[in-house]
């Protein structure tokens, strides 16, 4: 046990006290077995656990709590909690009426079928992203063979790059709920190709939200794929420099949209696809290049990839240690590149990327910190969060759907990776390089925008 806790008699307990329970995760009803006491239900569900003593730390305690446990000069024994001698079997002490024995242990009874099902739940959780996980895997290796073999076989290529999309649209266009996962790394993650595909699932999930068709969503997916086609035209050392370019540098990387046109072209490729590889690096209010189009000038399929363009390369720059967090780049374009982009394309971002984007390290109401895995759609401030506790194994960690749980467990604020114990950064693996990748969940299940 913690140096830090000390041990205090149960009807000490009271809200704005920081406790640890001695118990293993399956033996109470809480999300977890550290967290700052908010209110009277969770005294009385403690408890009903049939304790005699509980441990609290003072550095996490409220300080006017810490006063009063001073004053009240009860201190309790400072032997291992005897939650291991008499919790969980029911008994009570013999002074207690039959009655209110009956209705502790009914209490602890319903505890345990609550903890239960909450894991049941988690571990459909976990099933649920390893089944995303493989989708992922499987369309990286797609979008690596498309690029692979555009130039040599660029009728089959194209049907591949349908396939894909058809499988991703699906998601959107079948009534199901979109679910868009935050992935773990595999090997290889670092390839460029990552970015497309992360960009052609960004900007079909945006073309979705915007009520686009699913023929217009196929389109900006296929658009999205391949509008970085013409950077196989242009030098590594400048595609993979982490330092400004110089000027000479920068006339030639933008002509990769030219070029990607020119490849487009004898691959068939259609108008809109065309225009996408031409001009997504154009911005409303004239910024962009090559041509500095304005406003009206640039379509709408254009203005959807180009927003989901940014952001990615904002969350995964070449250089990962100049990559921002997925809260920063959102606000990041929301405060200071507004006027660059459709305000309605922007707005969807953030309404279905959520305040807290997946990949989001945050800090819990119960001081626990943990990592945004996804956003639910209409509820942004209550996304699922994996949360790190030094009881439970990295393998095993705890995945919170806030919108599911208490209102007075939020979220906080984000954390910067760099403020982090090693410790914690080790066991949540904030990611140098967020992918996403979409799936579907059933209507029958609460309605939920996954990230990863």
């Amino acid at each position: 046990m913690a140096d830090n806790t000390k041990l205090i008699a149960i009807d000490q307990v009271c809200i704005g006290m920081f406790i640890k329970l001695d118990l293993s995760w399956f033996q109470h009803s809480f999300p977890m077995s550290s967290f700052k006491i908010t209110n009277e239900q969770q005294i009385k569900e403690l408890k009903a656990l049939n304790l005699k003593h509980i441990r609290y730390v003072p550095e996490k305690t409220e300080l006017s709590v810490l006063r009063s446990s001073s004053s009240a000069n009860t201190p309790a024994p400072e032997e291992k909690s005897t939650a291991n001698s008499s919790r969980m079997n029911g008994n009570v002490s013999p002074t207690e009426s039959t009655q209110a024995a009956e209705t502790k242990i009914k209490v602890f009874d319903s505890i345990i079928e609550a903890k239960k099902a909450r894991f049941e739940k988690l571990q459909k959780q976990r099933e649920e992203i390893e089944r995303c996980e493989a989708k992922f895997v499987q369309a990286a290796t797609v979008v690596r063979n498309i690029n692979k073999l555009i130039f040599s076989k660029p009728k089959e290529t194209l049907i591949e790059a349908g396939k894909l999309i058809d499988s991703i649209a699906d998601i959107y266009t079948t009534g199901n709920d979109a679910i868009m996962h935050l992935m773990q790394k595999k090997d290889g993650a670092e390839d460029l190709y990552f970015h497309s595909l992360n960009v052609s699932v960004l900007a079909m999930m945006l073309a979705h939200e915007l009520k686009c068709s699913e023929e217009q969503i196929k389109i900006i997916g296929i658009a999205a794929l391949f509008h970085d086609l013409g950077k196989v035209n242009i030098p590594d050392s400048i595609n993979r420099k982490t330092t400004p370019l110089s000027k000479p540098e920068q006339n030639i990387y933008e002509l990769h949209g030219q070029y990607g046109v020119e490849v487009g072209q004898k691959a068939g490729m259609d108008k809109i696809t065309l225009d996408v590889i031409a001009n997504h690096h154009e911005y409303l209010d004239g910024s962009g290049f090559p041509l500095k189009l304005k406003a009206e000038a640039i379509r709408m399929p254009t203005r959807i990839i180009t927003i989901a363009n940014v952001y990615d390369n904002l969350c995964n720059h070449i250089d990962p240690n100049q990559s921002l967090t997925p809260h920063e780049a959102l606000s990041l374009m929301y405060a200071h590149r507004r006027a660059q982009f459709d305000p309605a394309a922007m707005a969807t971002l953030v309404k279905s990327l959520g305040v807290y984007p997946p990949g989001t390290l945050v800090k819990l109401s119960n001081d626990a910190v943990g990592l945004v895995m996804n956003v639910n759609v209409g509820l942004p401030l209550r996304p699922r969060v994996m949360v790190y506790d030094e009881d439970i194994p990295k393998e095993d960690a705890i995945i919170l759907d806030l919108s599911v749980e208490s209102k007075e467990l939020a979220i906080n604020g984000s954390i910067r990776p760099g403020l982090l114990p090693r410790a914690i950064y080790d066991y949540l693996s904030p990611r140098k390089r967020v992918s996403y990748y979409a799936d579907s969940k059933s209507k029958k299940d609460k309605p939920v925008t996954v990230a990863g």
